[in-house]
């Protein structure tokens, strides 16, 4: 038991080292306090790890937190990279993205946009023959490599962070695409609508979603209590909502009385 109980707080350590290096890629400083909250770990355990990480030569330690060795080159989008968001919640995240592909039939024309839950997705319609657009760059070749689908990508330029294509121009190929369905996700969810943190981003999304006849969002219950200001759906334009069971009465009562249909996944396990 005491072997066990080792190796999972060491998977647990280089996760967190993961995490810790991807921030520091993503934004000048990362502080000790936004990592805590981050992780769920404890502000000793994250100066534990800064100071490893500092050591081993991948990061700089600062004054209350972290940077990375060599600044960026090219400009990030705003908000977390791919490789981080893609840890949180993965556990939900699949449940989430598991129910979502039942609403997909065979010959189905859908659009699924970027995000770590709706990459989840690819591994669910991978024995399907759809019709996909998606300017998630690597929900693309994940499909291309491992399914029947046709997979149809926007122009538009290759964010690496995020594994995103955006393009700052209307005509990036989408206009001509129709879809019976898109799936996406977001930064956050509230009476305003579902918000995201970054205007290319934003832009993209609602691009896309000009594009289906139904729109089904796909969010964890953490993403009732996020905020942004850049509006990307009003919540009477949604058609469908899927989140887990983490999702508290008012949340539900939200989505429920803007006319939305709405699923709850039987997972509430949350893996930081």
């Amino acid at each position: 038991m005491k072997d066990i109980d080792w190796r999972e707080a060491l998977m647990h350590e280089i996760e967190r080292h993961r995490i810790i290096k991807a921030e520091t890629t993503s934004r000048p400083v990362v502080t000790v306090g936004y990592l805590v909250e981050l992780l769920g770990a404890s502000e000793a355990t994250i100066r534990r790890d800064i100071a490893y990480l500092h050591k081993e030569g991948l990061l700089r330690r600062v004054r209350g937190g972290a940077e990375a060795l060599r600044p960026p080159t090219t400009t990030n989008l705003a908000g977390r990279p791919f490789s981080v968001t893609q840890a949180i919640n993965a556990k939900i995240k699949r449940g989430i993205a598991k129910q979502a592909a039942t609403l997909c039939t065979e010959g189905d024309s859908i659009i699924i946009g970027g995000g770590s839950t709706a990459f989840m997705m690819a591994e669910h319609i991978r024995d399907r023959r759809l019709q996909v657009m998606t300017n998630s760059f690597v929900i693309a070749e994940y499909l291309v490599k491992n399914s029947n689908c046709t997979v149809t990508l926007p122009a538009g330029k290759v964010y690496r962070d995020q594994n995103l294509i955006l393009s700052p121009f209307d005509q990036d190929g989408s206009f001509g695409f129709y879809a019976s369905k898109i799936f996406f996700g977001a930064q956050g969810i509230g009476p305003l609508g579902v918000v995201e943190t970054d205007p290319q981003i934003a832009q993209g999304t609602t691009r896309l979603l000009r594009q289906a006849e139904r729109r089904v969002l796909l969010i964890d219950s953490s993403k009732f209590s996020q905020r942004s200001s850049l509006i990307v759906s009003q919540l009477a334009d949604l058609d469908v909502v899927i989140t887990d069971a983490g999702a508290d009465k008012s949340a539900r009562a939200l989505i429920q009385e803007h006319g939305c249909q709405l699923i709850i996944t039987d997972d509430q396990a949350t893996e930081n």
